[in-house]
């Protein structure tokens, strides 16, 4: 399971047991992200791995762009540019055209996920929501009226920390122009690490065609997760409450409440409603990039009238499992939906609050705690290799890695006492000065591991 490590690394290892490269080691206090793993040889979602596309035909794209790559930290060399109209859909013999020159690109393979830096063109044809097109290529559907069944996402269901079959695209909208864009941009950085003490809010309303169809995973949710998670009914169909949330999932047609609430940094808000996601084409009800101008961080709606299967809208357990469990936006959005084709995911892709571990940098050190997020992230650690940790006995072995390139390297196993509590330390890794960012994974040991 050792994987290779740079000569930097290697070198210190044989003075200081085990060490790891930072961005500055004078920095006194820190927060490191820690991320879930599956697997050794997985790819993760990193700035290293996003790719940026914009439009080269709108000035704003290419500013959000350059702004984004460099607020992220991810290379320029992600960024490519594509000739798209600047309007509420693409033809699809153009949009052929352009994926082709985005697929053409030599590190397009490497790329994990995709930020759309524009907000037009939204979709592709009449049907299709841009972010499909890109993550799908286009649909061969032969679209009859409305309610239709749509494609199947490979990705659905899958598990926090388990990497993506497809590269999924979020547009990165802010919702009323650049500087909201911009805005947009900062809130998903300042989200990272932040371990909000904030519960995810699922609301039913007195909306049944609207609100029924989430209803029994709003539950599920609840029952699972009661201490991240309130399920609460709204009669009136007037979503309000006092409390700041990082999660808020609905059924209404128009939001009459949205300017009231409070959205921390990183929170995903979205109502099942048909027409969310025609972003530009005012159809009299509340739009997902209104949401993302009101503070959340991430949202999603539909192109065209999807009727409300609920295969074709965010489900609530998995976002919130998975979101709480180490996903990025991204991952968690797109692992919660069954058919996309229709859905247009909005928001910034890479902001991640939660992480599996605390890991803080403090004076050379970067010391890992167990934190509220830990549990999740060991299901219990009823699976895991035991261990025994040096002061509270019986543990759970994980893997500690670096992943800040999106590929694993490992540094060291850790036991994890089984009966620890948020704040117990775990274990302290040495550090080195170097330029890389900062970033680990956790990989929880099998039986059956070697």
């Amino acid at each position: 399971m050792r994987g290779k490590v740079s000569r930097r690394v290697s070198c210190a290892l044989a003075v200081l047991g085990f060490v790891w490269p930072v961005a500055n080691a004078n920095e006194t206090h820190q927060l490191i992200p820690v991320v879930p793993l599956v697997s050794p040889q997985q790819t993760v979602l990193t700035p290293a791995t996003l790719g940026v596309i914009v439009n080269l035909n709108d000035p704003d794209s290419v500013a959000l762009g350059d702004y984004y790559v460099k607020a992220r930290g991810i290379p320029r060399a992600n960024i490519i540019g594509l000739q798209l109209p600047r309007v509420n859909f693409v033809a699809g013999h153009l949009f052929r055209r352009e994926f082709a020159v985005l697929q053409a690109s030599p590190r397009y393979r490497s790329f994990g996920g995709f930020a759309l830096a524009f907000d037009r063109p939204y979709r592709v044809d009449a049907n299709q929501s841009i972010t499909s097109a890109f993550t799908q290529g286009l649909t061969d559907i032969a679209w009859k009226g409305v309610c239709n069944i749509t494609e199947e996402n490979p990705d659905r269901g899958r598990m926090a920390g388990e990497p993506l079959l497809l590269k999924p695209a979020f547009l990165l909208d802010g919702g009323a122009g650049l500087h909201s864009s911009l805005d947009l941009v900062d809130r998903g950085l300042s989200a990272d690490v932040s371990e909000p003490n904030a519960k995810i809010l699922l609301a039913t309303t007195s909306d049944p065609a609207r609100s029924i169809p989430r209803k029994a995973s709003m539950e599920r949710a609840t029952r699972d997760l009661p201490d991240f998670v309130e399920l609460r009914d709204f009669p009136d169909q007037l979503v309000i409450t006092p409390d700041p949330v990082i999660g808020l999932q609905t059924g209404l047609a128009v939001w009459k409440t949205l300017a009231s609430l409070r959205f921390l940094p990183g929170a995903y808000v979205d109502h099942l409603t048909s027409s969310g996601g025609a972003l530009n084409d005012n159809r009299g009800q509340t739009t997902a990039a209104q949401i993302i101008a009101a503070g959340a961080t991430a949202s999603f709606g539909t192109v065209r009238e999807p009727c409300n299967f609920p295969p074709k809208f965010p489900d609530p357990e998995r976002m919130a499992k998975n979101y709480l469990g180490g996903d990025t936006l991204l991952e968690a959005y797109w692992k919660s939906i069954d058919w996309t084709t229709e859905g247009l995911f909005l928001g910034e892709p890479l902001a991640r609050p939660f992480p599996v571990f605390d890991a803080i940098l403090e004076g050379g050190r970067v010391k890992i705690r167990i934190n509220r997020q830990t549990r999740l992230s060991l299901g219990g650690g009823k699976s895991s290799q035991k261990c025994n940790t040096p002061t509270l006995g019986a543990g759970h072995t994980v893997s500690l890695f670096s992943v800040e390139t999106g590929h694993p390297v490992f540094i060291r196993d850790l036991c994890v006492s089984q009966d620890g509590k948020p704040g117990d330390i775990v274990d302290t890794v040495d550090v080195i000065d170097a330029t890389e960012k900062l970033m680990l994974g956790v990989l929880v040991r099998k039986p059956d591991t070697q």
